[in-house]
């Protein structure tokens, strides 16, 4: 694939994208579909949501035009899965009326058929000497993988922004391995349409992706590593992780603290460290742009080391990545507390 169409496939997804979403805010609004705010939303007013079908039009769209120069498109497999995630994502947005079990369902059987078609992980996906062999826990790891990523991605989108540039970041971070492995020139795709649907929902958002939108980045960008045969596989999941490294090491570490406070995973709050951030008194966008850099930096460094192989600069970067971790729960704690000081210095001395 030259640069130049490289280029016109990301443009015609973000086009298409930015296009189909901009239909739809009217088209939402007139339906009624709509995110009231409660108690634990990040806006104040009324959205519609569902843009996820716009981001969905300009990944199809682009898919078609990758077709057109030459660019082999994801197995139907992938596209299946894809498509009940989607599912699943839609009928939650436009009646609310999937059950947490049944959307868990859903979500199995898509990764189900991805994993049943590919195979799945030979290798735990670490740096040497923690690539063990995984056997016959390959399968139910792999189907793991992406419900887990796919359930943290619908998570960490939670405020104007920043699932929308995530999904940027990640697309071109999997598609600069292109030149490797051509099937992931799809992140191009995924990155143009996250751009063109982005136009839309930067703060203030006129519209959400909603859980069609989040279920469907989060499974193609799990799912895409499994494009890829089984020798290389364990190390573009390895790849994937640190592309997504602060959505899903701020996932997981918001679930294990509210686990440990007896607290049920799976009702909506506004616990995580870019919502608390937030709540501290910073904006949207600069929450979203100040943690997708620090998530450039990290991917860059991922990519780097898994197409060099190098596993001593792999646990560099896996380090590096655990600590800009620590620092960025850091800063949101001291957030936190200089809010608290300022508010009650406030209320000890009023104007």
């Amino acid at each position: 694939m030259t640069l130049v169409a490289g280029l016109l496939v990301f443009l015609l997804s973000a086009g298409a994208a930015w296009a189909a979403t901009g239909a739809l805010i009217s088209l939402m609004g007139q339906r009624g579909i709509l995110d009231v705010p409660n108690e634990r939303s990040s806006h104040e007013t009324p959205r519609p949501r569902g843009g996820g079908l716009g981001i969905l039009v300009g990944i199809l769209v682009g898919s078609a035009g990758g077709w057109a120069f030459g660019i082999e498109p994801p197995t139907l497999v992938f596209w299946m899965g894809a498509g009940l995630m989607a599912l699943a994502g839609f009928l939650g947005d436009w009646s609310g009326g999937v059950s947490v079990l049944g959307r868990l369902l859903i979500q199995v059987v898509a990764a189900g058929l991805v994993v049943r078609w590919a195979g799945g992980l030979s290798r735990l996906p670490l740096p040497a000497p923690l690539d063990v062999p995984l056997g016959p826990f390959g399968i139910p790891l792999a189907v793991v993988w992406i419900v887990g990523v796919t359930n943290l991605y619908n998570f960490l989108d939670g405020i104007d922004g920043y699932a929308g540039l995530q999904g940027v970041v990640a697309g071109l971070g999997m598609a600069a391995l292109l030149v490797v492995h051509p099937p992931l020139a799809f992140g191009l795709v995924l990155a143009g349409a996250c751009l063109g649907f982005l136009a839309h929902n930067w703060h203030p958002a006129r519209i959400f992706m909603g859980d069609a939108g989040a279920y469907l980045l989060g499974f193609m960008l799990a799912a895409l590593p499994f494009e890829i045969g089984p020798a290389e596989r364990p190390r573009l999941v390895f790849a994937t992780t640190l592309c997504l490294w602060f959505f899903l090491s701020d996932g997981t570490f918001t679930i294990l603290r509210r686990l440990v406070g007896g607290e049920k995973i799976w009702t909506a709050h506004r616990s995580h460290l870019y919502q608390r951030l937030v709540r501290a008194g910073m904006s949207h966008g600069a929450v979203a742009l100040r943690v997708s850099a620090a998530a450039t930096v990290v991917a860059a460094l991922g990519i780097l080391v898994v197409y060099h192989r190098s596993t001593p600069g792999a646990w560099v970067v896996l380090m590096g990545a655990a600590a800009a971790f620590w620092l960025y729960y850091k800063i949101t704690t001291s957030r936190e507390m200089q809010g608290t000081d300022t508010r009650l210095d406030h209320r000890q001395h009023p104007l």
